[in-house]
């Protein structure tokens, strides 16, 4: 019985279940991954290690580029955005509320969401690391759904193979290249940010 248990507490798989809106926002707060899609209430398992290890990689390489090494230096010192990670919510327009594993706001998002306590807009930039539990999900759902709400550029990091689907808007559809571990990546947004696959996930 005991194993039953255990075996059932640790399968990797999203949970759905219908709620209003309002159902969500009145759920406590909470470290769980916890979205609302699509008028459901989604519950996504812990990642794994591995899983947060690429994401940290990813993170490292692009908050170099935003507040140390890029942007803020040609903006003349000047603060142009914030990189976030997961768990923030993230409220789109279409009243969905997602929490990307990385997401990056303009400077005027990133104080208004300061002040609010609450990120109220898309973000042009967001990237997913791909698990067991979540590959249809952020390959298809959450594909749609940024592409729905103007996400500018989306990044779908598939970390077991060392690739990195990335997806660009264009005339309201994303356009997509899968550069490999030996290509080199270059970000529309963050506006100049380039670097090999390889490098990006850690050599």
């Amino acid at each position: 019985m005991t194993t039953q248990v255990l075996e059932q507490a640790t399968e990797e798989r999203l949970i759905r279940r219908r709620a209003s809106a309002e159902e969500f926002w009145s759920l406590p707060e909470s470290l769980m991954h916890i979205e609302y899609v699509d008028g459901h209430i989604v519950t996504i398992p812990t990642p794994s290690l591995f899983h947060q290890r690429a994401l940290g990689r990813v993170f490292i390489a692009l908050y170099d580029f935003v507040e140390e090494d890029g942007l803020e230096k040609a903006a003349g010192g000047k603060k142009v955005g914030r990189l976030f990670v997961k768990p923030p919510d993230v409220a789109l327009p279409s009243g969905d509320v997602v929490q990307p594993d990385l997401f990056f706001l303009a400077a005027g998002d990133a104080r208004r969401a300061a002040e609010e306590q609450r990120v109220r807009c898309s973000p042009p930039f967001a990237v997913e690391v791909l698990s067991s539990a979540t590959a249809e999900h952020d390959t298809l759902t959450k594909w749609a759904l940024y592409g729905k709400n103007g996400v500018r550029e989306y990044w779908i990091v598939d970390a077991e193979k060392r690739t990195v689907a990335q997806l660009v808007l264009r005339r309201r559809h994303h356009v997509l290249t899968e550069p490999g571990e030996s290509d080199t990546i270059k970000a529309s947004v963050p506006a100049g940010f380039e670097m090999t696959v390889g490098e990006l996930l850690g050599v």
